[in-house]
């Protein structure tokens, strides 16, 4: 079973590469002006986080050290009344200078486990 798990730990590695990768597409979409690009470009963000905070759960007993998803699912909150307000200047900073941070310190945590 802890084999199984490291695997989806592993998975989870590659996908947050891809994940930061998107999520610095549409913070430069949203900041050259280009919000309904950007706006495309965040709802598979918002699934992949979902897919992360799974995984994350489903392999808490193989984690090296312990991933919190506490400042994530706060940030999630933020992100998402910002995206009701339509605020897309607030999304794209928080998307870059408060998720990519907390996502990188996931992936760090990830790293160290497998």
């Amino acid at each position: 079973m802890s084999k199984e798990k490291i695997e989806v730990l592993r998975t989870t590695d590659e996908y947050l590469d891809k994940l930061k990768k998107g999520i610095e597409d549409a913070v430069n979409l949203i900041q050259e002006g280009n919000e309904i690009e950007g706006i495309k470009n965040i709802i598979p963000v918002f699934e992949g986080i979902e897919y992360i905070s799974q995984a994350i759960n489903l392999t808490r007993e193989v984690q090296e050290e312990e991933i919190e998803l506490e400042d994530l699912n706060a940030q999630l909150r933020e992100m998402i009344e910002a995206f009701e307000n339509e605020d897309y200047i607030l999304l794209g900073d928080l998307l870059n200078y408060e998720l990519l941070p907390i996502l990188e310190e996931i992936h760090e945590k990830i790293r160290i486990s497998i």
